[in-house]
């Protein structure tokens, strides 16, 4: 089984200081992004007039309440947005997405299906990041006291709305998927991702779990490569024996994008690489926060291309983005 349950709170006496303290959570939203920027580059942001993407990101958490934007999070939502996109399209056979096998708030439940299962599967939350379970009965037995004891903990509240105010997180349906595994061998197959502004990919990245220490490397729309880290930054980033994506699978990649990221301002769509098959993962409308390491020139050329957008202004397809956080579906095992 692999494992993940998002970051750690720090013991006393760091805790009270530290952004996963219990002291935190009750600062002013404004002034936790504002110390969370300055940890992370060491300078003040601009989060009023921002010009860099980094500041943008922190301008959106701080002011950005949209419906668009709320149900970005809501991992079962976004789904069904990109299956109305591909179906709207004609690009369903493109991309292929992961099987939703059950949905609830209580792994009892999905216990007692357990004789349903397939072999191999993962557990995850539908409104939270970094919490995962990569399951393969086949080689090891499930242990369902430790799923159900993680599953009570992850149906509440986390870091990413209580202390980061990452507030589409807190709009998505606190609910536990159990979902279809991608690929057939030991190692999780690459993640690709593509942010896009307006449905342009401006960039995409490889991120290659399968060594002891991640590696990653970045190309603009056209293939490419550059680096995003500082010059400075000891981090790898050369692509080294990372696939180079076709013409033909980087045209599929950016007509996909353009498609789902359509509507957003900007949006990052994340999906998994197997053996040629690209599969939707999900949206992320927060990428790494703003708060990752990155150059100044990628950050400033990031920004420029991102056009904030009118929060005073009417959506004419709101009601279409709250209808997608509107009751709880079922997985294929409970139909």
């Amino acid at each position: 089984m692999i494992r993940a349950d998002g970051p750690k709170p720090p013991s006393y006496p760091l805790a009270l200081i530290h952004p996963l303290g219990p002291l935190f959570r009750h600062l002013p939203l404004s002034l936790r992004r504002h110390l969370l920027y300055l940890r992370a580059y060491g300078r003040w942001g601009n989060f009023v007039k921002p010009t860099r993407a980094s500041e943008k990101t922190q301008w959106r958490i701080i002011n950005d309440r949209r419906a668009i934007i709320a149900f970005s999070q809501d991992k079962l939502a976004a789904k069904e947005y990109v299956r109305s996109v591909l179906a709207k399209h004609q690009l369903e056979l493109d991309v292929k997405i992961p099987a939703t096998l059950w949905v609830g708030t209580d792994i009892r439940e999905l216990r007692s299906l357990a004789a349903q299962l397939p072999a191999r599967w993962v557990l995850k939350p539908n409104h939270s990041s970094g919490r995962f379970r990569v399951l393969d009965s086949s080689t090891t037995p499930v242990d369902w006291d430790e799923l159900i004891a993680t599953g009570d903990q992850w149906v509440g509240r986390d870091e990413e709305e209580l202390a980061f105010g990452h507030w589409a997180y807190g709009q998505a349906r606190h609910l536990l998927i159990a979902e279809e595994r991608v690929g057939d061998g030991d190692e999780p197959p690459l993640e690709l991702k593509a942010h896009t502004h307006g449905g342009e990919t401006m960039h995409y990245f490889w991120v290659d779990h399968s060594r002891p220490s991640a590696s990653y490397a970045c190309y603009r729309g056209d293939g490419t490569w550059f680096r995003w880290r500082p010059e400075s930054d000891p981090i790898n980033e050369d692509p080294g024996d990372l696939p180079v994506l076709t013409t033909e699978i980087r045209e599929r990649l950016l007509a996909l994008s353009q498609a789902i990221g359509a509507p957003f301002d900007k949006i990052r769509v994340d999906y998994l690489y197997e053996r040629g098959d690209i599969w939707f993962g999900e949206l992320t409308p927060y990428q790494t926060a703003g708060l990752y390491p990155v150059s100044d020139e990628n950050d400033y050329w990031h920004g420029a291309s991102w056009q904030l957008p009118d929060l005073s202004a009417s959506d004419p397809r709101e009601a279409e983005w709250r209808a997608l956080l509107q009751g709880v579906p079922k997985g294929t095992l409970q139909q």
